[in-house]
């Protein structure tokens, strides 16, 4: 089975192009740089190309049998006229290269900004917690508005074509297994109260996000569109997230009452139902935070 991934320079991309190598898939990448890593350099085929470019990405899913689909601009930083022309129409482009290939699976890379609460110019709190699928997409900036606007558009090309489309809404993905700078600081704030956490305190580890792409391809229902919560179910904090709500979310404070002091505030039950997807890699059993760490007990 061959499957196309798009965003190979980037390391999600890289990393899921990996697990599904992993996995005995043939990988075709497509991206404008080339992948990250030697071992994706040898280990892929490559195809060169633009996002906006209809021949482009005609060539690049020609053949295949399924698209894990992370190209993208991943934040507001860029002019408005980028943002829709990459994210949006280039995504349309590719499910539409899709359809006239007979492709019948596509995963793509969604966010949990498109709830809004990340980027948000004007700052507001969630309506309930734990947050979920069903909860209002209140976006202001233009990146969470171009990520629920690929949402929409998977879904319309499941209603016209029948092909399975599942949109994985990824919350803050993190390197834990790796030494960098970004551990360093994490750690240094692990135990901080001052402020909120637009993205809840949540996480998921690059290599869980990456295997709940080749699961939702794997096994999402044929024919179904599905948008899935992609998070730990712990929180990354070690301070009780009781409390952090009642500090930061206090009109939510009775919701969260019966939670666990580590349970994250997103709930992943529609990625387990739909597609068996549970992260496997906690920050609390990683070594190097072992000296910060003052709950242990989530499982």
């Amino acid at each position: 089975m061959r499957v196309l991934v798009t965003g190979t320079s980037g390391t999600v991309g890289a990393q899921v192009a990996r697990e599904f190598l992993a996995h005995g898939y043939a990988v075709r990448g497509f991206d404008k740089a080339p992948p990250r890593g030697d071992d994706l350099k040898q280990g892929i085929e490559v195809i060169y190309g633009d996002l906006t470019a209809r021949f482009d990405l005609l060539r690049a899913t020609e053949g295949c049998d399924a698209i894990a689909h992370l190209a993208a601009i991943p934040n507001p930083g860029h002019s408005d006229e980028e943002m829709f022309a990459v994210n949006v129409t280039g995504t349309q482009q590719l499910l539409a290269a899709a359809e006239a290939h007979g492709i019948r699976r596509v995963a793509l890379a969604s966010t949990c900004c498109a709830f809004g609460i990340f980027f948000a110019l004007h700052p507001f709190d969630p309506q309930y917690l734990p947050m979920d699928e069903k909860h209002p997409n209140l976006p202001q900036d233009l990146y969470g508005l171009s990520k629920l606007l690929n949402e929409e558009t998977a879904a319309a090309y499941t209603r016209r074509s029948g092909m399975t489309t599942v949109s994985l809404r990824l919350t803050s993905v993190v390197r834990l297994n790796e030494d960098n700078r970004w551990r360093r600081w994490r750690k240094n704030n692990l135990q901080s109260d001052a402020e909120r956490a637009d993205d809840l305190w949540s996480y998921i580890d690059r290599r869980d996000a990456a295997r709940a792409f080749r699961l939702a391809i794997e096994n999402a229902r044929e024919g179904t569109n599905t948008t899935a919560i992609i998070a730990a179910r712990d929180s990354m904090t070690t301070l009780d997230i009781r409390d952090l709500v009642r500090k930061h979310f206090p009109a939510l404070a009775e919701q969260v009452a019966d939670l666990a002091p580590t349970a994250c505030l997103y709930d992943t039950k529609t990625a387990e139902d739909a597609f068996g997807f549970v992260a496997e890699h906690l920050w609390r059993d990683e070594p190097f935070f072992d000296d910060v760490l003052t709950v242990r007990d989530f499982k």
